[in-house]
């Protein structure tokens, strides 16, 4: 959904300011009270500011100057922060962020007596909007849906906390500003951006919404957009979208629309209009085959369709393929979610996540974005249920809407038939022989899933026609437009050098339109590879190393870690985990790069290399073999890897969720079969699912490899009873886990040398 993510990312820049001094302004509490005199006051309060500022040649980020200037009624300084704020985006789409405040500004300054302002800024709204790009276009789209009640949400607590003062510190003043700021900006421009668009959009195409009736029942909402004028047959773009919008449906079929394709968004079912119970994952990949027969037998289609979309959507790509129709050319799975591969489990442990996600597209119809968006209220629930202990089944009761979806996937802790049969399973990617373009990244949650369809697609059908592009990308700059700073992470250039909605039309018209294979193609898995600013390309996965480096984990400390050592010992580390104590709920950082992981790596022992002689690349998956001895049945293992950079900062190597690989003990050997481990006896946990990613480690860097227990708000808690782990509860804690890691245990680094 880049729409929400994008906005929230903005949120952030906006709301964020430099270290600022502790200057002081009045401010009467008695404004608080009464909002006639709070809207009256606030201005003043932002003017006194521009004054101060320049008194003092005090430094303020452009996003805290542009929200200054808009509240103190300077609108042509507004603008121009506006503009500055800009600059870091790329030019595909740029123009689009933003503009709330460019149209609110601009029609403030156009303000007439004689014309109600509504009026004026929707004129406004239409100028701006019709100038732009269909990528910029977008991006208004996605603004224009942001819940208004969480920024009110934002806005009344920020008043709250001061209510009781007369004064205000700067960064108090900028804050209480930037959120009243947002909060009457949107109020006033969302409903009529919303209408503008609409009435923009069926002017410019050709837009019909009906219900499709496929062959096996479904009943489904679907739109079909079309360039106006446009008379002969065209190949189709297809997308199967669970987040139901009619708005952002129709926005993203312009995109292709624009490009000479009839692009049809349909909504799976349960969503629109659609009378079924929504069920996520169950009934898409017949649904599709459906949808995808009445698209070949429409008067506008030539015959030829191809699927795109990120995350579900790409799921639901792979869905389609259970069953190929004939009329169904490429699919381009973005950020392909794995339904019992990568979610609502890693490894085989559920995530807390899933009941956010589950009732973001099924409380209702459409799509719930403001309890979606809402993320102190679900962080507050996983800590609620932490705190308490209580079994991982009543987090929905919890939350006060019991899921029956919840409780059916709960049912499923094992990769078995109800997985399995949503999306191609081992012999039927055989039969896949259309051409395929896979993409995500390294910091992209649902790589592991991706990457399993990718996997599993060469183990079937080894001369499989599927490409890969990955690289230093989250999980929406791998779906959209690449992000120039990941987690504090600059990004190469090349990296950024195209985007991924450009790359799937180039890839949709060497398949449908015979023009020339995308230039980044260069072979079957493409590969950017981080510090060098250069893309690597291999015939297979595996071409992305050609050497390892194997590491033992040793007891002798070195600078406040243990040692990573490349000779194995008899030796071994014990740790204790206590399971009863739940004082370790902090919220993890999502970021690359940290000044430190002392947060990250709670109920964990760490060990560090020694500095590396020279840089070298770091390309591939580890494959972990763990000799491990617990005084339980079952352990839920984490393992996490940094680059400890010389300059002291540490370099998250995979993912922004924190881990290279989450495993459950007793799934290492099968993830169909549970295997409970025997007490106190020494044993193998192979782990082979570790997260990919391609980086040169610089001279001096040394590797900080983290092994630890899943012990989190965030994840299901396995006590190691051997029961139904949904069902354990603290009472189930017993004793103190105590694991033993022996020294023969190893982790193997992949490596790709060069010639240079």
């Amino acid at each position: 959904m880049i729409h929400l993510k994008n906005i929230v990312l903005f949120f952030i820049l906006c709301m964020t300011s430099l270290s600022l001094s502790a200057q002081s302004f009045y401010f009467s509490k008695d404004y608080y009270a009464d909002s006639s005199l709070f809207v009256k006051a606030l201005p003043e309060l932002a003017r006194q500011i521009q004054d101060s500022i320049t008194i003092s040649n005090q430094p303020l980020s452009a996003n805290n100057k542009m929200h200054v200037s808009m509240v103190a009624e300077a609108y042509e300084s507004a603008l121009t922060h506006v503009e500055t704020m800009r600059q870091p985006f790329k030019e595909d789409y740029k123009v689009g962020i933003f503009t709330p405040f460019e149209d609110y500004a601009k029609a403030k300054q156009n303000q007439s007596a004689t014309t109600p302002f509504q009026h004026t800024l929707e004129a406004q709204i239409l100028e701006t909007y019709s100038s732009l790009n269909v990528a910029s276009q977008e991006v208004v789209e996605g603004n224009s849906l942001y819940p208004v009640q969480n920024l009110r949400m934002s806005f009344d607590a920020t008043k709250e906390k001061h209510k009781t003062s007369d004064t205000l510190k700067l960064q108090d003043a900028l804050l209480l500003i930037s959120s009243y700021n947002y909060y009457q900006v949107y109020n006033q421009t969302s409903s009529a951006m919303q209408k503008v668009i609409k009435e923009y959009n069926h002017k410019t195409y050709e837009v019909e919404t009906t219900i499709v009736e496929t062959q096996n029942g479904g009943k489904l909402r679907t739109h079909v957009v079309r360039k106006k004028g446009i008379v002969e047959k065209l190949p189709t773009v297809f997308i199967f979208n669970i987040y139901a919008d009619s708005l952002i449906d129709i926005g993203i079929a312009k995109y292709y629309a624009a490009k000479n394709y009839v692009c049809v968004v349909a909504n799976t079912r349960g969503k629109g209009i659609s009378e079924h119970e929504i069920a996520p994952f169950e009934f898409d990949g017949s649904d599709a085959y459906g949808l995808i027969d009445w698209i070949s037998k429409q008067p506008w289609s030539n015959g030829e369709v191809g699927m795109v979309g990120g995350s579900y959507l790409g799921f639901s790509q792979w869905a389609a393929l259970k069953t190929l129709h004939p009329s169904l050319k490429t699919i381009l799975p973005q950020v392909s979610v794995g339904p019992g591969i990568d979610y609502p489990m890693n490894g085989n442990v559920f995530m807390s996540y899933m009941l956010r996600w589950i009732q973001y597209v099924t409380s209702n119809a459409t799509t719930d974005y403001a309890d979606f968006s809402n993320a102190p209220k679900w962080n507050s629930l996983y800590k609620k249920w932490y705190k308490q202990g209580t079994s991982f089944s009543t987090l929905d009761s919890l939350e006060g809407r019991p899921s029956a979806v919840f409780q059916r996937w709960l049912d499923h802790p094992s990769f078995d038939a109800f997985w399995q049969n949503m999306v191609p399973y081992k012999t039927d990617f055989s039969c896949i022989d259309i051409p395929i373009l896979t993409t995500t990244g390294y910091f992209d949650d649902d790589q592991m899933g991706a990457l399993y369809y990718y996997k599993q697609h060469h183990v079937y059908h080894p001369n499989a026609n599927h490409y890969l592009v990955i690289g230093p990308y989250n999980h929406s700059g791998a779906q959209t437009y690449p992000q120039k700073i990941v987690g504090g992470y600059a990004v190469d250039s090349v990296a950024t050098a195209f985007n991924f909605r450009a790359l799937s039309v180039e890839w949709f018209d060497y398949v449908m339109k015979d023009a020339p294979i995308p230039g980044l193609l260069k072979d079957r898995v493409n590969y950017q590879i981080m510090g060098t600013n250069t893309w690597g390309h291999a015939s297979e996965l595996s071409g992305i190393s050609n050497d390892s480096l194997t590491f033992y984990f040793d007891k002798t400390r070195s600078d406040g870690f243990y040692t990573l050592s490349q000779k194995p010992n008899s030796d071994y580390l014990e740790q204790e985990v206590d399971f009863t104590d739940r004082s370790d709920d902090t919220e993890f950082a999502h970021m690359v790069i940290k000044d430190s992981i002392t947060s990250d790596i709670t109920n964990s022992i760490s060990f560090i290399s020694e500095p590396f002689d020279e840089a070298l690349i770091l390309s591939g998956a580890f494959i972990s073999s763990l000799k491990v001895a617990i005084n339980k049945k079952d352990v839920d293992i984490v393992i996490r890897a940094y680059e400890l950079m010389p300059d002291g900062r540490y370099f998250a190597l995979f993912t922004d969720s924190g881990f290279s690989a989450l495993q459950r003990a007793s799934y290492a050997k099968d993830n169909t079969h549970r295997q409970l481990l025997t007490p106190n006896k020494k044993e193998t946990i192979e782990i082979n699912t570790s997260y990919i990613t391609s980086k040169q480690l610089s001279q001096g860097s040394r590797l900080v490899i983290a092994l630890g227990v899943n012990k989190s708000p965030y994840w299901q808690i396995n006590y190691g009873t051997g029961k139904d782990v949904s069902d354990e509860t603290i009472q189930d804690a017993g004793e103190s886990l105590r694991i033993k890691w022996f020294g023969d245990s190893f982790i193997k680094i992949p490596i790709l040398t060069t010639d240079d």
